[in-house]
C-alpha cells in the first residue's frame, strides 16, 4: 500500500489515536497497521502516559487474565484444531495433517479449542455396554505424545489450549471428589502440559476488528449463524464438530463465525454412544491469515479419506 505518514507532532498523533484507534488510522493513512501500533509506543515514552482506544474498541473491562487470553497478531497465520478427543494407540489423518502443515506454514499462533481428552472414565454418562475405556492416565500420555508432535513441528509458535467441556471433566471431578488435594501439582490439567498456555478464550487483537476462539457458545446446526450474531466480532469455535464458516456484513462492517470441525475420526470409538447415527461432523481444522491488517477468508483442511486431506484445492498424501 502507499505509505502517507501518520501525524508527527505527539499530541497530534495521541488525540486522533484515542479518537480512531489503530486500524482506523491505518486506514486513514494508508500505512501498515503494525507502523501505528510502533508510533504509539514511541509517542506513550515521549508524553510519559498511556494511549487508550476509543470507547467503543476497549476490551479492558474483561475477565482476569488467566481466563481470557489476549495476544496481538498484525500479520500471519493462526491453525486451529479442535476437539481431537485423543485416542490411546490411535493418530487420525487430521492430525498428521495438521502436524505437516504447521512444520511447512510456521503459523504465529497454534489453538487448540478444546475437547483434547476426552475423559470417558470420569464423564457423567453410564457405560455403553461392556465397552472398554480408556484410563485418565491412558488419556493424558496420549494427549502428551500428540501435542508434542505439534511442537516439535513449529517450536516457535505461540501455543494455546482452550478449555472445552470434555476437558474440564478432568479438574471437575477431582474437585467435587477430592477437594483436599487443591493446589497439589498433578490435580490441575495444566500441570501435564507445560508448554501450553490455558484458558477459556483467546482475544487476537491486530486486525481490523478481534479474532475471538473459544471452544463453545452456541449449538446446533446453525451454531455458526448464532455464534456470529452474538459475539458481533470474528469468533471460532468448536464443540459442535461441524465445519462452517457464515460471512456477515452490517452497519459495523464484516465479521466472520468459523466452525472448526473435529480433529478426531468421526467413527472412532470415542463417539459409539451416537450408536452408529448420521453425523454432521467433519474431520479437519481451519487455519486464518491476518495481513494488512484485514482477517483473510478462514481456510479449511478437510479429510476425505484415512491418510489423505484436502487443502488450497488439492489432496494431499499425509506422511506418517
Amino acid at each position: 500500500m502507499s505509505q502517507s505518514k501518520t501525524p508527527v507532532d505527539p499530541e497530534e498523533f495521541a488525540r486522533e489515536f484515542e479518537a480512531l484507534g489503530p486500524a482506523e488510522m491505518a486506514r486513514k493513512y494508508q500505512v501498515d497497521i503494525r507502523n501505528v501500533h510502533m508510533k504509539r509506543k514511541r509517542v506513550e515514552n515521549l508524553l510519559g502516559t498511556i494511549l487508550h482506544v476509543p470507547a467503543h474498541l476497549d476490551y479492558s473491562n474483561r475477565p482476569r487474565e488467566s481466563f481470557r487470553r489476549n495476544l496481538e497478531v498484525t500479520e500471519g497465520m493462526i491453525m486451529v484444531g479442535s476437539d481431537c478427543h485423543y485416542e490411546p494407540n490411535t493418530v487420525t489423518t487430521a492430525h498428521l495433517a495438521f502436524v505437516e502443515l504447521a512444520k511447512k506454514l510456521k503459523p504465529k499462533v497454534i489453538v487448540l479449542d478444546g475437547d483434547l481428552i476426552d475423559g470417558s472414565s470420569i464423564g457423567r454418562h453410564p457405560m455403553n455396554d461392556w465397552e472398554d475405556r480408556p484410563s485418565v492416565e491412558q488419556e493424558l500420555s496420549t494427549a502428551q505424545k500428540r501435542l508434542q508432535e505439534i511442537q516439535k513441528a513449529s517450536p516457535k509458535s505461540d501455543r494455546y489450549w482452550l478449555i472445552g467441556n470434555h476437558d474440564q471433566r478432568f479438574n471437575s471431578y477431582l474437585a467435587n471428589n477430592a477437594n483436599q488435594f487443591g493446589g497439589v501439582v498433578g490435580f490441575d490439567l495444566k500441570d501435564h502440559f507445560k508448554e501450553w498456555v490455558f484458558g477459556m478464550s483467546l482475544w487476537i487483537s491486530g486486525a481490523e476488528r478481534p479474532i475471538v476462539i473459544k471452544h463453545r457458545i452456541a449449538g446446533g446446526v446453525h451454531a455458526a449463524y448464532n455464534n456470529t450474531m452474538k459475539a458481533g466480532t470474528h469468533i471460532v469455535t468448536g464443540h459442535t464438530h461441524a465445519q462452517q464458516v457464515y460471512s456477515w456484513s452490517d452497519y459495523t462492517g464484516h465479521r466472520y463465525g468459523v466452525q472448526c470441525g473435529t480433529m478426531a475420526n468421526p467413527h472412532q470409538p470415542t463417539f459409539d454412544y451416537a450408536e452408529d447415527g448420521p453425523k454432521n461432523w467433519v474431520s479437519g481444522f481451519v487455519v486464518l491469515t491476518i495481513k494488512d491488517g484485514f482477517l483473510l477468508s478462514p481456510e479449511f483442511v478437510k479429510v476425505h479419506h484415512a491418510g489423505e486431506y484436502e487443502w488450497r484445492g488439492q489432496i494431499w498424501q499425509v506422511q506418517e
